[in-house]
């Protein structure tokens, strides 16, 4: 028989690809109320509806939506724990000044969380760094306790990491080495830019790889190529973000990644089909 974090990571990834496609909207958590996203809760609906896997959204989100998780075909929920200060000014993006935990694993518990995320944040100053390693380490040991899957995201594009450093293929797989040293059950990484240096991601991390974008993204149908080729080598699918939800066309870029995720389908016929450049 599964445990119960066997079934809580079931419920993440399609039972038939064993790959996902999910949607992060935590960002009003740090930022506010985001373009895109002003009204979450139709936003959430939208995902339902365009059939989700799973979705990344702080316990306030998650409150005020309870409705719709009620329904019997729902998006596995995914919970940001952490609270990212990104400005003493609400809405303002400057960059990170402190990470905490915010929320509680037994609180995804509760509310009936299938996972946990928390973002590793890099090139900060040292008391931030120590400060975000040390309450990773406390979640870390509460999720083993409660059998709750944990998700690591390893973020590097903060000020004490030179630009050309932050999308280093390099930089990304020793990054995403610790988080597994750490204990992550999930890894959320951007793509590295190119097949090797991601196939060799995915062969020593031993848990699954999304992506959550790509260095010096441009086009949409840059993202697909990314999605498409981050599964080639053994990926498990995508978080897409603002890039996507931002964007006037989301319904038919979602639909893109699904067929590509799920269905196997090439660059060019999902770019055609749904008119995405």
């Amino acid at each position: 028989m599964l445990n119960l974090k066997e079934k809580r990571m079931q419920n993440i990834f399609n039972s038939e690809t064993g790959r996902t496609l999910m949607a992060s909207i935590d960002h009003g958590l740090y930022m506010g109320a985001v373009r895109g996203i002003e009204h979450p809760v139709e936003v959430i609906k939208e995902f339902i509806e365009c059939d989700l896997d799973g979705i990344l959204i702080s316990l306030g989100l998650n409150k005020i939506s309870t409705e719709l998780f009620k329904q019997k075909k729902v998006l596995s929920k995914i919970l940001t724990l952490d609270y990212i200060l990104l400005s003493k000014i609400p809405g303002i993006v400057e960059e990170i000044f402190a990470n905490c935990a915010f929320f509680s694993v037994e609180q995804a518990v509760h509310w009936g969380f299938d996972a946990v995320k928390v973002l590793l944040a890099w090139g900060t100053d040292r008391e931030t760094q120590i400060k975000s390693i040390q309450y990773i380490a406390k979640i870390a040991q509460a999720c083993d306790k409660l059998q709750m899957p944990l998700m690591i995201k390893p973020f590097l594009d903060n000020k004490n990491i030179p630009k050309e450093k932050r999308k280093d293929p390099k930089v990304i797989i020793d990054a995403s080495r610790i988080a597994v040293e750490m204990g992550a059950d999930i890894i959320k990484i951007p793509y590295t830019g190119d097949k090797d240096s991601f196939a060799e991601i995915v062969d020593h991390s031993y848990v699954p790889v999304v992506i959550y974008g790509v260095p010096d993204m441009g086009t949409m149908k840059d993202l697909l190529q990314a999605t498409k080729d981050s599964i080639d080598v053994g990926g498990k699918g995508i978080v897409f973000g603002m890039d996507v939800w931002q964007n006037n066309n989301r319904k038919k870029i979602i639909h893109a990644l699904r067929d590509i995720i799920h269905k196997n389908k090439g660059i060019d016929e999902v770019a055609n089909k749904y008119n995405i450049n």
